[in-house]
């Protein structure tokens, strides 16, 4: 059931929020989202309320319904920041053209790490359980997590093919595939096993061969 701000004069946003500063109004937003993440994270998303993360932030339910009306646009926010944050730090990897073989395995192991960390995992969980309710929700976190993130691999793939370092003719075709090589089935079987953690042995095992697999499989022709 979707939880939804009570009326407040006409659908007026809160007073004390619409008059901070720039600068305030950040602060309240990301303590908002700070203590909506340990809830979803500790509870789930249909154990929390917005009372809960009110209570959490702390702040006034007027300031928080001010900010995410409904505790599904808060949930989209969280996923949403967490997302970001991963393909914003992969983003930063590919803008270094130098070193095609490194570059891709600084960005396999950024991957596997935040994806397969435990907070990735419980809001892994969690996502999967909302989306069939609230397709909305999937969508925005495809756009910012997923298509972002194979976009900026594209990028990095498209600009090695035009530096002949690569043959690589579909970049956004290569980028799934390499993220996928690297991946494997470590994402199901954390999700699913919980208690089987990989050692570093293992991801690194699985990385180096999706890496050989794909630099194999994308050379450059030879002249």
């Amino acid at each position: 059931m979707t939880t939804r701000a009570p009326p407040r004069g006409g659908g007026t946003r809160d007073p004390r929020s619409a008059g901070l500063a720039p600068t305030q109004r950040d602060r309240k937003v990301g303590s908002i989202l700070a203590a909506a993440r340990a809830l979803f994270l500790d509870h789930g998303f249909d154990t929390v309320s917005m009372d809960m993360v009110a209570r959490q932030a702390p702040v006034s339910k007027a300031t928080l319904y001010a900010h995410f009306a409904s505790k599904e646009e808060l949930f989209t926010a969280v996923v949403v920041d967490e997302a970001e944050r991963m393909t914003d730090e992969i983003g930063r990897i590919v803008t270094d053209r130098s070193d095609i073989a490194a570059v891709l395995k600084r960005v396999a192991e950024k991957f596997v790490d935040i994806f397969l960390s435990e907070q990735a995992m419980f809001l892994q969980r969690a996502v999967i359980g909302v989306v069939p309710r609230f397709p909305s929700i999937g969508a925005a976190i495809f756009e910012s997590g997923p298509k972002a993130l194979t976009e900026h691999l594209a990028a990095f793939l498209g600009e090695a093919h035009r530096a002949s370092k690569l043959h690589v003719p579909n970049p956004t075709l290569a980028a799934k595939q390499f993220l996928s090589l690297v991946r494997g089935d470590l994402d199901i079987t954390r999700l699913l096993l919980p208690a089987a953690v990989p050692s570093r042995a293992e991801l690194e095992t699985q990385i180096e061969a999706g890496i050989d697999l794909f630099l194999h499989f994308y050379a450059p022709f030879e002249t």
